[in-house]
């Protein structure tokens, strides 16, 4: 695994500014530190402590113990509810290492060397020398921890400290690691009549090929959640809408009355329900909220324009529809990227692909082909005959496929960007469309919605549906491009 930078590292760096509380393993405050701090001072509180100790990062309050500096339910939590327990070997540690974590996750950490100090924001409590239980924080993401370790593993004499036993502990909260080296994976679709109607029956300009990539992503596990984006795009979300059409009325007063029955910083639970009504450019502002959350550069820059036509202008530079919580007096909007972000984005088509196969080079879908049978089918896609609109059901509850990704078809449809071409001959110049499939695909071949596909035989990694001007509401995942 390479090196990476992260926002995290940043963060939690070793000679930045802010104050710093110490607490032994016990959770007794033994004093704070304003400023720079360095290996000779943490070493010389593990001396004095005779073991580990937790470095509290922004701590501005005088406190007695850890349990007076986080809730006492949190802190119960941290040493008496069920855990999952990580045991990692110092010596197969990379440098920058990531650990794959869902969110509100209890977690014990060893490592099978002493532990000098723990650095981390992370509501936490050292067990031992060795041990660290932390609660997952509650939105997905990246979060970090600092790991200092003893040269030598029965002292704490400074002159035994090795200069090189720093590790960053990076926790992908709700998301895979990707990372592809030669990675040979399949793209295209030979398939035909793989969009929904008025394209059904058109040939696709996307045939199949091999290709050989060598990228590292972070990639959401699922779709974004209910919860996650009214959180995030809480001081977004009006609390009424002002659109005169009806559907765009019903569909952002579904987001007023979500807003509405929640608690702003409230847990998000791990599986919530996806995200279902979100328009394109709302997904892009998501994706620059989350980046701008984690400290990191937004991959998106918006501007006015006068060109009223969605279209690819160049590579990463788009005209997409202005649609949001409220009506714009523009109907487009001017979008590109900045090529030089390491923040979040949506996926584009041939990624999407990617992630979708799962590693898969032969079959039609993770199912297998179109003879599967609806039971094998179910286990992989959310394909039912809910009729709400505004809602969909809950995130994970099936199988993933090969990368360990969560409903990459059924339950919602997501945005997709096309990064520099279309290839689809009635599509061109359009920038994104949708991928996957939602839950409303019929099974009883009864023609309830105009809009939906009649047959899930027909479901493929080809499959999309179009979204001319990114009015055509969906859910979506988001992707970090770390190498």
């Amino acid at each position: 695994m390479k090196k990476i930078l992260f926002f995290t590292t940043i963060f939690l760096t070793m000679a930045t500014a802010y104050q710093y509380t110490i607490f032994d393993m016990n959770g007794k405050n033994q004093g704070t530190i304003n400023g720079e701090l360095n290996k000779s001072i943490l070493s010389d509180f593990a001396k004095k402590n005779h073991g580990s100790i937790l470095v509290k990062k922004g701590s501005k309050n005088i406190v007695s113990s850890l349990q007076d500096l986080i809730s006492k339910q949190q802190y119960y939590a941290l040493t008496n509810l069920p855990k999952r327990d990580i045991n990692l070997n110092v010596d197969s540690l990379d440098k920058e290492h990531w650990l794959e974590v869902e969110k509100n996750e209890i977690i014990s950490i060893c490592f099978d060397k002493r532990v000098l100090t723990w650095e981390t924001s992370l509501t936490s409590k050292i067990l031992n020398d060795s041990c660290l239980a932390f609660k997952v924080p509650t939105l997905i993401g990246v979060d970090s921890l600092k790991v200092n370790f003893l040269k030598d593993y029965d002292s704490y004499n400074l002159n035994y400290l090795n200069s090189n036993s720093t590790y960053n502990i990076n926790l992908a909260i709700g998301m895979k690691f990707l990372d592809f080296i030669n990675e040979e994976v399949l793209l295209g679709s030979n398939e035909l009549g793989r969009t929904i109607a008025p394209l059904e029956g058109v040939k696709e300009e996307d045939p199949e090929k091999l290709v050989s990539i060598t990228n590292t992503y972070l990639v959401d596990k699922y779709p974004v959640t209910n919860c996650e984006f009214t959180q995030l795009m809480w001081d977004s979300i009006p609390k009424e809408s002002s659109y005169a059409h009806t559907g765009a009325k019903r569909t952002q007063e579904a987001w007023f009355a979500r807003k509405k029955n929640s608690i702003r910083n409230e847990n998000c639970i791990a599986k919530d329900s996806a995200a279902s009504t979100v328009f394109l450019y709302q997904a892009m502002k998501y994706a620059n909220a989350r980046s701008i959350r984690e400290n990191l550069k937004p991959y998106y820059i918006f501007s006015t324009t006068t060109d009223d036509e969605s279209k690819i202008l160049s590579k990463g530079e788009y005209i997409i529809g202005y649609y949001s919580f409220t009506p714009q007096e523009n109907s487009s909007i001017h979008v590109s990227v900045d090529t030089t972000s390491n923040g979040y984005r949506l996926p584009y088509y041939n990624e999407w692909m990617i992630f979708a196969r799962g590693g898969d080079k032969k079959n039609r879908a993770p199912w297998g082909n179109s003879s599967a049978s609806i039971e094998n089918v179910l286990k992989y896609a959310n394909f039912g005959t809910a009729t709400k609109h505004y809602d969909s059901d809950p995130v994970g509850q099936l199988q993933p496929n090969g990368y360990g990704l969560y409903d990459m078809f059924g339950l919602v449809w997501e945005h997709v960007l096309f990064e520099k071409n279309n290839p689809f001959l009635l599509l061109q110049w359009k920038p994104s469309c949708l991928k996957g499939g939602d839950k409303h695909i019929r099974l009883d071949n009864e023609d309830r919605a105009s809009y939906v596909h009649r047959s899930w035989q027909k479901i493929d990694y080809g499959h999309s549906r179009i979204n001319y001007s990114g009015f055509v509401l969906s859910g979506f995942r988001l992707v970090r491009k770390l190498k």
